[in-house]
């Protein structure tokens, strides 16, 4: 490969992924606007060239020279605006490689498909379904998605693992987080919520009253007027319900009787309706409460999400297509995901989610698990803080950005599940930046190592090589091989290469163009 890559943008999302670039030997060019001096200095000290200018500007800035360019990563949060700079870079250079980075589904898979040679990700997609995972209590590790299955590396000895890479470290397939799609209606999610709106204390409180005073009436007209049970019962409900007298009558008993009578009519009037009116508080109060979204109390078994922003949205997606009862907090009322959250009949609360008061109002004392997922690691770790005091058996997620303070909160705060965004991210974006046939990255010691797929030739130098000679430096590993008959994963893969054969490798960048050289011949 030859060329340079620009990276448009500086911060805790590229910054990641210029250093992953840079591990692998890439020239990059950063292209950014008032970036902060802590990442400017870590940009620079990985040996990326800066320059200080607007992504809209990128055709004409000096010390960017993309016709001689190889691939642009666009890497700010607008999509509109990359999708823009993507174009403009394209009148320049038709050949360039474009990554950009797209929250919008529907805008990524149509700008994909327009423009050859591009891919469209994003970031919120890449890590959502992880932070779900660890609020439903599943276990969930960075996986690499190649060939239909799921790689982890371990820094344990794995059963079934692919390869020993050394220094601890092992690469084997796991599981990837199963969220089974449950999704509940959205007319029985409203009739479940108006059920438990039936159970308020005014309610409970005024049902029973009525309920002893018309037993007392029913006593006592069986004693005073002889009247059996049942003719009882049906006297006093007839003369409850004001649409007697017919059958049974009071025209000859004592005056007394009468008077209690007259008395049970105008209290039991009184009592029935105050208990329809205190049902129809009930169950249409909570549907107003809901549509202004005030959450609903005694939730329990929900998951608690602070933060609707775009990785916020995603998450909350993942639970609902699991089945699960969500309570959301946002700080503010015109973030765009708050109405269709509540369309989807999430509770969201407008409101600061670190407040003891805010996480009470999302019952978060009955919450399974508590997902802070804003843009604000210092929120987030309040959040996490907060909700671990008020629910100590609650599951706990956080959403970090920076990678070291991911794991000191893990490590010394007893937070098991820190995400950083960038470290779920990155791998995804790099491999992207590295052109058609490099699947995924992943750490191996301070090297970043590639996934990568080869197709071999025939008659080319690797058409009957030893696999185990490509893997004699240990700097490369076949993982597997496939040809039109099988797809044969290590260890049962064929010792020896053939023309034809499609080749998943595990290596360093070096190692894999080597090969990739000797299989296109």
């Amino acid at each position: 490969m030859s060329g340079t890559t620009v990276v448009c943008g500086l911060d805790r999302l590229s910054l990641p992924i210029v250093l992953g670039l840079r591990a692998l030997g890439e020239r990059v060019t950063v292209v950014a606007e008032s970036a902060r001096p802590a990442m400017r200095r870590a940009a620079s000290a990985a040996g990326a060239h800066l320059v200080e200018g607007s992504s809209d500007e990128i055709a004409v800035l000096d010390g960017v020279d993309l016709a001689a360019s190889r691939c642009l990563v666009l890497t700010e949060s607008a999509d509109l605006g990359n999708l823009q700079v993507a174009l403009a870079a394209r009148e320049v250079n038709p050949d360039l490689r474009i990554v950009m980075r797209m929250f919008s589904a529907e805008l990524a898979d149509r700008a994909s498909r327009l423009l050859p040679n591009s891919r469209a990700l994003s970031a919120s997609r890449e890590a959502a379904p992880y932070f779900a995972a660890d609020a439903l209590g599943l276990a969930a590790v960075p996986t690499r998605h190649v060939w239909g299955r799921h790689l982890a590396v371990h820094r344990e000895g794995a059963d079934g693992h692919l390869v020993d890479l050394g220094d601890g470290l092992f690469l084997a397939p796991v599981d990837p987080p199963r969220l089974v799609q449950r999704r509940r209606s959205r007319r029985l999610s409203e009739l479940r919520r108006a059920v438990r709106a039936l159970f308020d204390l005014r309610l409970a409180l005024t049902g029973g009253a009525l309920v002893a005073w018309i037993a007392l009436a029913v006593a006592t007209f069986h004693s005073a007027l002889r009247l059996s049970w049942v003719d009882a019962i049906y006297f006093t409900v007839t003369t409850a319900a004001t649409v007697g007298y017919g059958d049974i009558n009071l025209a000859g008993a004592p005056p007394w009787l009468k008077l209690y009578a007259s008395l049970f009519m105008i209290l039991s009037g009184i009592g029935l309706a105050l208990l329809f009116a205190l049902a129809a508080d009930a169950v249409i109060g909570a549907r107003i409460l809901q549509a202004l979204g005030v959450p609903p109390r005694g939730m329990r078994g929900h998951v608690v999400v602070v933060g609707l922003g775009n990785t916020g949205h995603r998450i909350v997606q993942h639970l609902l297509d699991a089945g699960v009862e969500v309570a959301a907090a946002e700080v503010s009322e015109q973030n765009r995901h708050v109405g269709e959250a509540r369309r989807q009949g999430v509770a969201v609360l407008v409101g600061d989610g670190r407040y003891r008061d805010s996480l009470r109002a999302l019952s978060v004392e009955g919450a399974a698990a508590v997902i802070a997922a804003t843009d604000d690691d210092l929120a987030n770790l309040e959040t996490a803080l907060t909700a671990h005091e008020l629910n100590p058996d609650a599951r706990i997620v956080i959403r970090l950005f920076d990678p070291e303070l991911a794991d000191r909160a893990r490590t010394q705060l007893g937070i098991g599940a820190c995400h950083s965004m960038p470290a779920l991210a990155m791998p995804a974006f790099v491999a992207a930046a590295m052109g058609e046939g490099v699947l995924s990255t992943f750490e191996h010691g301070a090297r970043l190592w590639l996934v990568a797929e080869v197709w071999v030739r025939p008659g080319a130098p690797a058409d009957g090589m030893d696999t185990a000679l490509l893997e004699r430096d240990g700097d490369l590993h076949v993982l597997a091989v496939r040809d039109r008959a099988a797809e044969r994963w290590r260890p049962a893969h064929p010792g020896r290469l053939e023309g034809g054969h499609e080749v998943l490798l595990a290596g360093t960048r070096e190692r894999w163009e080597q090969v990739r050289a000797l299989a296109a011949g």
